[in-house]
C-alpha cells in the first residue's frame, strides 16, 4: 500500500510539486529560526560562561569610559574591600584615550556611528589575563613607551586608511600637536555577526605609559589614571558574582573609597539580559514560523481534497473489489505523508542554503551566528510529519465514506 500511495501522491505532478514546494518554505522559516536561534544561544552560553566572575569598574556616573577617571590607587583600595578583596583572583587595568584622540579616522571606516578608540593596556598584567595581548596573528606587540600600536583585524578590510604593519597613524592631541603610532602587529579581534550596516567599535592599543605620555602633551590636568578596572572572582554563578557587584557599589555609596566612588558591572549579568530579551524575540519567531508553516499546509489539504475528488470513482472500485473504510483512510494519509516528507526535504536544502549565506559573512546582515543541530532537522521532520496527518484527515475521511453503488451508478 505505501509504494501505492507514494506513486498516488504525485499522480498529478505540477499541483503535488506546487504543494511540495508551498509546505517547503514554510519549513524553510522554521528551519532557519531555528538554526539561528540555536547559534545565537550557543554564542550567548559561551559568553555567559567565560563571563561568570568578571566585574568592570569604572567611575560612577561616567557615561562613556573614556570619560571614567579612577587613581591608580583604587586598584589596592579594591583588593582591600571587605568580603571581595580575598576572593579576586586577578585584575586587569586599561585607559582609554578621549575620542579626538582618533576621531579623524571615523570617517574612514565602513559605516555611519563607526569610532576609532586607542587604549592603554599593561603589557605584563594582560598577559596574565590572556588579553588582546596575547592574540596578535601577525607582526609583534609594542614596545614599552616606543609610540607603537596593535590594531584591530577587522580594520584592514574595513578601513581606508592604512593598516599595514610597519604603517602609522596619526593621534590628533589637539592644539596642533600630532604624535605617530606605528602599527606592529594585528591582533585577532571576532566580529559577533551583526548587521554590516550596525555600527562597530575597532580599538587599537598601546602600552600605558605611552598613552600616560600622549596625555600629559595634550594638555590632560590628570593624566595618570585608569579608565576601567576588571576584576575576576573565585566563583561558579551568576549569584555570586552579582553579590561582589553589590558588595562594592555599597562600599562605594558609603565612601569607601578615597576620592572617587566607582560603579561596578557584571559582564555575565548583562549577557543573562540580553539572552532573556532574545528569548522573547524568539519565541515571536516561532509564532511567525508556525502560522506560515500552518499556511503552507493548507497547499496539502487543498491538493488531496482535489485528488479525492476526481478519483471517487477509483476509489468506489477499490472498495468494491474488498477494499476497508481503513485501507482507503490510511491511504490518503500516506500520500499527504509523502507531500509533507518531500516539502520538509526541499524545505531543508533551500534553509541550508541560506544558512550558509548568512553564516558567510557575504550578506548584508553581516555573518550571523547559525548551527544546524539534530533538534532542529526532527523539529521540520515533526512538524512535515503533522502537517502531513491534518493535511489527509479530512480528505481520508471523504474518500474512506464513498458508497460503490452510488458513485458506480453516477449518482
Amino acid at each position: 500500500m505505501l509504494k501505492f500511495s507514494i506513486k498516488n501522491a504525485f499522480r498529478k505532478k505540477l499541483i503535488a510539486i506546487l504543494a511540495s514546494v508551498g509546505v517547503g518554505f514554510g519549513l524553510m522559516l522554521v528551519f532557519v529560526i531555528g538554526a539561528f536561534t540555536a547559534g545565537v544561544n550557543a554564542t550567548f552560553q559561551d559568553n555567559l560562561t567565560r563571563s561568570i566572575g568578571i566585574i568592570e569598574i569604572q567611575e560612577e556616573g561616567a557615561q562613556l569610559e573614556s570619560l571614567s577617571r579612577l587613581p591608580i590607587g583604587t586598584v589596592d583600595e579594591i583588593f582591600e574591600t571587605p568580603d571581595v578583596g580575598s576572593s579576586i583572583i586577578s585584575y586587569n587595568v586599561e585607559t582609554a584615550a578621549p575620542s579626538g584622540f582618533t576621531d579623524g579616522y571615523n570617517s574612514q571606516l565602513p559605516n555611519t556611528g563607526d569610532s576609532l578608540t586607542l587604549v592603554g593596556i599593561n603589557k605584563s598584567i594582560d598577559g596574565e589575563w590572556e588579553g588582546v595581548s596575547t592574540k596578535i596573528t601577525s607582526g609583534r606587540l609594542f614596545n614599552i613607551e616606543a609610540n607603537e600600536t596593535i590594531i584591530d583585524s577587522r580594520l584592514p578590510s574595513a578601513a581606508t586608511f592604512n593598516t599595514s604593519i610597519g604603517d602609522k597613524l596619526e593621534i590628533d592631541l589637539g592644539g596642533g600637536i600630532n604624535v605617530s603610532l606605528e602599527i606592529t602587529g594585528i591582533y585577532n579581534q571576532e566580529d559577533l555577526g551583526a548587521p554590516s550596516f550596525v555600527p562597530r567599535q575597532y580599538y587599537i592599543y598601546t602600552d600605558m605609559e605611552t598613552l600616560w605620555n600622549l596625555l600629559n602633551l595634550s594638555g590632560q590636568t590628570q593624566s595618570v589614571y585608569y579608565t576601567s578596572i576588571i576584576l575576576r572572582f573565585d566563583v561558579t554563578s551568576i549569584e555570586e558574582t552579582n553579590s561582589f557587584v553589590d558588595k562594592i557599589n555599597d562600599y562605594s555609596d558609603n565612601d569607601g573609597y578615597t576620592d572617587v566612588q566607582v560603579e561596578a558591572f557584571s559582564e555575565a549579568a548583562f549577557f543573562q539580559s540580553f539572552q532573556e530579551t532574545f528569548e522573547i524575540f524568539d519565541s515571536f519567531a516561532g509564532v511567525i514560523g508556525l502560522i506560515t508553516v500552518l499556511a503552507g499546509g493548507m497547499a496539502i489539504i487543498v491538493t488531496q481534497l482535489l485528488s479525492v475528488s476526481s478519483r471517487m470513482k477509483e476509489f468506489a472500485i477499490l472498495k468494491a473489489t474488498g477494499w476497508k473504510n481503513r485501507h482507503i483512510f490510511e491511504n490518503v494519509i500516506f500520500e499527504s505523508l509523502t507531500l509533507g516528507i518531500v516539502g520538509a526535504l526541499i524545505g531543508m536544502g533551500i534553509g541550508s542554503f541560506f544558512i550558509y549565506f548568512l553564516s558567510s559573512g557575504a550578506s548584508p546582515f553581516g555573518g550571523i551566528s547559525a548551527i544546524i543541530t539534530y533538534e532542529g532537522i526532527i523539529e521540520v521532520l515533526l512538524y512535515a510529519l503533522g502537517l502531513g496527518i491534518l493535511g489527509g484527515l479530512y480528505p481520508g475521511l471523504k474518500a474512506a465514506r464513498v458508497r460503490p453503488v452510488r458513485v458506480l451508478k453516477g449518482e
